[in-house]
């Protein structure tokens, strides 16, 4: 169940939300109500290993 990063194209509010599986609810905006939103690109989180679950640039500090 991985959770989206969404922006909504009427009011720019960023939001997240839990998705299920065979979810086919349409995703829209909890500030406004709008349903013109899109997802957002963000930095996956990876446990175990060396990654430490951060997100690491070549210079190996994390986005901000």
């Amino acid at each position: 169940m991985p959770i989206y990063e969404y922006q909504c194209d009427h009011c720019q509010h960023c939001f997240e939300k839990l998705v299920f599986a065979g979810d086919k609810e349409a995703v829209t905006c909890p500030e406004c109500a709008g349903s013109e939103v899109h997802k957002l690109m963000s930095c996956a989180s990876f446990m175990g290993g060396s990654s430490g679950g951060i997100c690491k640039t070549p210079s190996g500090s994390g986005f901000s």
